[in-house]
C-alpha cells in the first residue's frame, strides 16, 4: 500500500508474526510534521514510531500513546549494525504484542528504506538484493547510497 496524506508519504506492508499466525504492519514514512500525522498513524494501528533522524520529530508528544524510539543516523548515511539490530528488535517485540510499527527519516527513502530492506531480509528470508528491489518497487528512489545498499548486504551476511 502506498499513498500520500497531507504530505505524509507512506508505504506499508504486512509482516507475518513468528509468534503466532497473525499479520501486523510495518510502515515506512517521511518525517511526520503535524499533530494530524501522528493521529493518522494511531488511527491505522501504529503504536511505535522509530525515528532515524538526528533531531527528534516535531510534535511527537501530540499522541501520548505512540511510543517514540530514537535511532539517530546522519542523513544519507547507513545505519550501524547495532542500530539495525535494535530496529529489528523493536519491530519483533511490538509484533509479539500485536502492535504495528512505523519508521521514518526525513523523506522516507534512504535510512528508512535501508531499515525496511533489512527487516525483509530477516522476516521474509530475502537475499539482500531482492529485499532492496522490493523496497524500491514499493517506493522508487529508496536506499539512496552505495553505503546504504552495502549495509543491507552486510546485514544479510551476518544473519544468513
Amino acid at each position: 500500500m502506498a499513498f500520500q496524506r497531507s504530505k505524509l508519504h507512506f508505504i506499508s506492508f504486512p509482516i507475518s508474526s513468528i509468534h503466532n499466525d497473525s499479520i501486523w504492519w510495518l510502515a515506512g514514512l517521511a518525517l511526520p510534521r503535524l499533530p494530524a500525522h501522528y493521529q493518522f498513524l494511531w488511527d491505522l494501528g501504529v503504536r511505535h514510531l522509530v525515528s532515524l533522524t538526528e533531531r527528534g520529530p516535531p510534535h511527537s508528544d501530540s499522541c501520548p500513546g505512540l511510543t517514540l524510539h530514537r535511532l539517530r543516523i546522519p542523513d544519507f548515511c547507513p545505519p550501524a549494525p547495532d542500530q539495525i539490530d535494535r530496529f529489528v528488535q523493536i519491530v519483533d517485540e511490538a509484533n509479539a504484542r500485536g502492535e504495528a510499527v512505523g519508521v521514518h527519516c526525513a523523506l522516507g527513502f534512504g535510512r528508512t528504506g535501508t531499515m525496511l530492506a533489512c527487516y525483509l531480509v530477516k522476516e521474509r528470508g530475502l537475499a539482500a538484493g531482492d529485499a532492496i528491489a522490493e523496497i524500491r518497487r514499493l517506493r522508487p528512489g529508496s536506499i539512496e547510497t552505495y553505503e546504504q545498499e552495502k549495509a543491507v548486504f552486510q546485514f544479510y551476511q551476518r544473519t544468513k
